[in-house]
């Protein structure tokens, strides 16, 4: 029998590791946290080893756009090394920070990405380019993975080449619409208020754009302040995706589909319709498209906290993963209007990052520090198999650190069953199996 050349593996299951948002401010490998290694060794034991980069890896100094999401998440590129370490081989740069040092921002992390031979998708020079999957060649095949995002200031999103100008540096957008239902009572109330305000400068009614593209009657509205309102007999919110961008990203989807074995889609999406922990409309509507389109997985992640799993058509959809790594008060610089927002234009970066951990959420809530491990093994003809394993991102001090541990005991029987919930809504049933689950059926 002819033995195996080591340099030239046999074939046979893909399997993929997919962890959240990695927000880094500082150099990871001298942790010395038997948590912290157990979780990056089941990480780099995977073929396609997946993250969502939510840093700008900055090689020279750059201006910061004029808005961000809270703080402008600019790091040293020398930080990009320390995702090689993790055994990070492929990330989405599609989320809410990636415009928040402007195209040069975006280009030097891209730089800096290829340097160290890391796969990127969900960004690029114009629409056609961000919307682009990328690939990555395994043993047991070819695994093509692209990314979107629903949370990124308007200036961040990737705009479409034409003939006679450039497109837009930026993000493959997944943009969407809202509309508050509201009963009777409230909607005369807001009547009143479109009667007798202004129709110019800031009151003025606007309908949404996406409205125009809304197909379905949902009876009497109005636009006030930007904002849809419809009549109803209760209290409600309702959302749906953009046709125009749900169209692209099925398009997109089919053609990674033609190109590789197996499709992974990444969604960066922080928002929700009722409650933080579950998705929005629109997201679940946009990745159950995806997965008729030809995905076998969508991955999602953003909003800073769990939630549950679906399986769609016999694929898996993860609709919040939370963060991998997550240190939002270690950036080394901030421009004046971080500083200006805090009405703290003289003090040091220090005491405005205190003053924001004081003031902000993630710092009083667990759930921005709970996290999932998705591993996914991948065979021909066959739906993905795939188990999820519980991460906490601090290790007992008084305050996070943002470093992921593997949970345990207590704490990962409590985090798993709060995802069985979350899925069981979806109608997904998941079994734990030594503080893993996996799928028990659709």
């Amino acid at each position: 029998m002819a033995r195996i050349d080591p340099d030239f593996p046999e074939g046979g299951a893909v399997t993929v590791g997919a962890v959240g948002d990695i927000y880094i401010g500082k150099a990871l490998r001298a942790q010395a946290d038997p948590g912290f290694a157990a979780a990056v060794r089941a990480l780099r034991a995977c073929d396609v080893r997946f993250a969502n980069l939510e840093v700008q890896l900055l090689q020279r100094p750059t201006a910061a756009a004029a808005q961000a999401p809270g703080a402008w998440a600019g790091a040293p590129a020398a930080l990009g090394d320390e995702l090689a370490w993790l055994g990070i081989n492929v990330v989405s740069t599609a989320n809410n920070h990636a415009g928040d040092y402007g195209a040069d921002g975006l280009r030097q992390t891209e730089e800096t990405l290829c340097r160290l031979g890391i796969r990127y998708a969900g960004t690029g020079a114009d629409l056609a380019q961000a919307r682009r999957h990328t690939v990555i060649d395994t043993p047991g095949g070819r695994v093509a993975v692209l990314a979107v995002s629903s949370s990124h200031p308007d200036h961040a999103r990737a705009g479409r080449r034409r003939p006679d100008a450039p497109g837009r540096p930026g993000v493959s957008p997944l943009r969407f619409g809202t509309r508050y239902r509201v009963d009777a009572q409230a909607y005369a109330a807001l009547e009143r208020i479109a009667r007798n305000l202004p129709r110019d400068g800031h009151a003025k009614h606007r309908e949404h754009p996406l409205a125009r593209n809304y197909d379905k009657e949902r009876g009497e509205t109005l636009s006030l302040f930007g904002t849809q309102f419809v009549r109803g007999d209760a209290f409600g919110v309702e959302s749906w995706a953009a046709p125009d961008d749900a169209a692209d990203i099925e398009a997109a989807v089919r053609a990674a589909r033609r190109d590789a074995e197996w499709v992974l889609l990444s969604l960066h999406t922080h928002e929700y319709d009722s409650r933080p922990e579950v998705p929005a409309a629109f997201a679940v509507e946009l990745a159950c498209r995806a997965v008729e389109a030809g995905a076998d997985a969508v991955i999602a992640h953003g909003a800073h906290g769990v939630r549950g799993v679906q399986v769609h058509q016999g694929r898996p959809i993860f609709h919040g993963i939370g963060a991998f790594v997550f240190q939002p008060y270690l950036f080394p610089t901030q421009p004046a209007d971080f500083f200006e927002a805090y009405a703290m234009g003289d003090a040091e970066l220090g005491e405005v990052y205190r003053a924001r951990r004081e003031s902000a959420g993630f710092y009083r809530h667990r759930s921005p520090w709970e996290a999932l491990l998705v591993r996914l093994s991948c065979r021909r003809g066959e739906p993905p198999a795939f188990t999820v394993r519980p991460l906490v991102l601090w290790s007992g001090a008084a305050e996070p650190d943002g470093l992921p541990r593997l949970a345990e005991g207590p704490e990962a029987r409590r985090l798993m069953e709060k995802v069985a919930d979350l899925s069981r809504d979806l109608g997904t049933g998941l079994r734990l199996d030594r503080e893993q689950y996996v799928l028990l059926g659709a």
